[in-house]
């Protein structure tokens, strides 16, 4: 008897498992939730690469709006940012003179390389402000943010930042590299720059 009603189970598990759940797998549930889900896929992927694509342009655009505005010099900052081409014109024409220091500049001048993210270029800053205010009409301090400006830094051959170049009217460029305090940086200018 109960051999019976195993036999009579597994048979009619068999039958459901082998004529039923095809059916219903098939037209039910796998095809339509797999094709959803294909699609559903597709569109994820499509919708990923188009919005890759444009934040990419955004974001060259923006960080060529960046250059373009950080190349401008203003010359009402107290300490002036530098740019090669301005360099080029108002401090040492290079591609002219490659091989000898020609100043052009009336007044010495200072050039401090930096950059946003470097913790001793942030202590540096205010202490180029206070040296420009001090030393206005008597010495020019510019300032070179070397994740902008790559020609600058290459013909200096910066390696370390901050990088304070100083640059005599007569004479060649003098260079500190580190954060230096206040004294030590009047020091120099009035040794080195200013007679």
């Amino acid at each position: 008897m109960k051999l019976n009603f195993i036999v009579q189970r597994y048979i009619l598990l068999l039958t459901f498992t082998n004529h039923i759940l095809p059916i219903y797998k098939k037209d039910v549930i796998l095809q339509p939730k797999q094709e959803n889900y294909i699609k559903m896929r597709k569109s994820l992927v499509l919708f990923a690469i188009v919005f890759l694509l444009f934040s990419c342009g955004n974001a060259k655009k923006d960080n060529k709006k960046a250059q373009e505005s950080a190349t401008v010099v203003e010359e009402n900052e107290i300490v002036k940012t530098l740019d090669y081409k301005t360099f080029v014109k108002k401090v040492w024409d290079i591609e002219t003179y490659p091989d000898s220091f020609a100043y052009k500049s009336k007044l010495p001048c200072m050039i401090d390389f930096y950059a946003d993210w470097c913790g001793p270029c942030k202590k540096v800053a205010p202490i180029m402000e206070s040296i420009a205010q001090e030393y206005e009409g008597k010495l020019i301090v510019y300032k070179v943010n070397v994740d902008v400006e790559q020609k600058l830094p290459m013909v200096f051959k910066i390696k370390n930042i901050p990088t304070v170049f100083f640059l005599p009217t007569e004479g060649q460029p003098l260079s500190q590299v580190g954060a230096l305090s206040k004294e030590e940086y009047i020091s120099i200018i009035n040794k080195h720059l200013i007679n």
